[in-house]
């Protein structure tokens, strides 16, 4: 009886660190997902902040073009 009584202790311990483990790794995702979500934020915003750079580099070009001899 004793054996199945251990058995049952190491059974409950074990179930309780699997469940430990998996809402640690249920943390760890969420927090990947986050991060990921605010660098494809920010990636977007770098990208159009780009195209803006280059609309006004082309802009000072043609106004540069009018100065020249």
């Amino acid at each position: 009886m004793t054996v199945i009584s251990d058995m049952n202790l190491q059974i409950a311990s074990a179930a309780e660190q699997q469940s430990a483990v998996a809402e640690e790794v249920n943390r760890n995702v969420s927090a990947i997902r986050t991060v990921t979500e605010t660098l494809t934020e920010q990636a977007t915003e770098s990208a159009a902040i780009s195209s803006q750079l280059n609309a006004l580099a082309s802009q000072q070009m043609k106004l540069m073009d009018q100065f020249r001899v």
